[in-house]
This record gives structure tokens, sequence and C-alpha cells, in this order.
């Protein structure tokens, strides 16, 4: 019979364990708490390339004019509410049916740099002009001429 007490400490399975958790924490926490503007430079222009799908696919499924307009930190869709009409009258209703306009705004620090200048889609989802739209201390966004392709 053997009579060993079992030494204090932890297992190696418990210190990686202990080390993946604070991995996670330092890579997605962290920039949060800090108020990382690269963090909130890429989920606005992540958020500015949706907004800017959507206005196509709109202006595709009403068959209706779709104006994208600009301010320093937010993008606004509104559209034709007459066919064949080129001027934006009515706010656009975001996906989930909320009332229009439909709008996102940049959190923090975000903004587009400089501003870009408003455009819009027409019926069959192509934009007035091409576009670089640059996220101050983050990506650009392009939109081609003749597609309205958003990447």
């Amino acid at each position: 019979m053997c009579d060993r007490k079992f030494a204090a400490g932890v297992t190696l399975v418990e210190l990686i364990v202990v080390m993946l958790v604070l991995a996670v924490l330092g890579a997605v926490v962290v920039p949060r708490l800090l108020g990382g503007s690269a963090f909130h430079d890429l989920g606005f222009a992540d958020e500015t390339r949706s907004i800017l799908r959507y206005a196509q696919r709109s202006a595709l499924a009403m068959q209706r004019t779709v104006c994208v307009s600009f301010t320093g930190q937010s993008v606004t869709l509104t559209y034709a509410a007459a066919y064949g009409a080129s001027v934006c009258d009515t706010g656009l209703p975001g996906p989930s049916g909320e009332a229009g306009p439909y709008q996102i705004a940049g959190r923090g620090s975000a903004s587009f740099s400089p501003v870009p200048a408003g455009f819009n889609y027409d019926r069959q989802g192509r934009p007035s002009a091409g576009q670089a739209i640059a996220i101050a201390g983050g990506p650009t966004i392009r939109v081609e001429p003749d597609t309205g392709y958003v990447y």
C-alpha cells in the first residue's frame, strides 16, 4: 500500500487551457475595451459594404432609383417613390422592415476620409458612377462603375 500524498500544482492540460483562454481574451476583448480604432474602422467598412449591396439589391427588386448619401460618419439610403423618377424622395426601409431611411453610422472615431460624393443605383442596379470610398485608417471600398459590384 502506497501512502503518497498528491502534490499541489497544476497539470499541463490546465495550464494550456488557461493560456488559450487568455489568448482569446487578448485577441478579441482587449481591442474592444481599449477602444481600438482599427477595430471600429474595419467594422464600419463591413457595414458600409453591406449597406451598398443592400442599396443595389433594393434598386433591382423595387425597380426604383436608390440614392446613397454620405456624411463624415454615416451612410443613408433613400429611393424614388415614383417608377422612372430619378429624384429620391422617400426613406428606404431597412432589411428588417424598420421605417426609413435606412442608415448606418460609424462607431468611435470611424469615419470616411474624404467624405465620398453621393451616387445612386438605377433600376438595373448600375451605379451612376464608380466609387472609391476610403475609411480613415481602414480599407478602401470600391464600387465598379458598370456592374455595381462592391468589394
